[in-house]
């Protein structure tokens, strides 16, 4: 093989090399830059993950602190005087309690029968009480049954 061969297929040999590698590094780029956008993609939706997480996570809270305050504000509620119809009270932890109360019906009860009856020294109140639980803009609304009992007279007063 002469030298002039030899020389040109030894350029050309360098020149394919040559563009091989160019396009390698080209292909190298647009991989880099592929793998870059889905991995940004992947941190933009584990960081909305997260975000959705901590809400659903900081309501779960906020239900169970209301659901824990339901004994409390039926506790509260049967000590409340009723006549005075509504009311809002705190019943702590930021938790408010909003009620109204309406009477559904009283009665004084007759003891015994026929001529030998005597009316009770009570009268029997029953209570329908609506009443809601706030927190941080959570409202839970309830309705409750309040049987009351009046005296109509002192136990000093009482004759037999």
């Amino acid at each position: 093989m002469p030298i002039k061969g030899y020389i040109k297929n030894f350029f050309n040999i360098a020149d394919t090399d040559h563009m091989t590698r160019t396009r390698c590094n080209g292909f190298i780029v647009l991989e880099i830059l592929i793998a870059g956008l889905i991995l940004t993609t992947s941190i933009a939706a584990t960081m909305y993950l997260f975000r959705m997480g901590f809400d659903y996570l900081e309501r779960a809270n906020q239900s169970n602190l209301l659901s824990s305050k339901i004994t409390q504000a039926t506790g509260l509620i049967r000590t409340l005087d009723m006549q005075k119809s509504s009311g809002e009270e705190d019943i702590g932890e930021g938790v408010t309690l909003k009620w109204e109360a309406r009477l559904l019906s009283a009665s004084r009860p007759i003891k015994g029968w026929g001529e030998f009856s005597v009316q009770s020294i009570h009268d029997l109140l029953l209570y329908r009480v609506n009443f809601s639980l706030n927190y941080k803009g959570i409202v839970r609304e309830y309705q409750l049954n309040v049987f009351r009992y009046k005296p109509l007279q002192l136990p000093g007063e009482i004759l037999f």
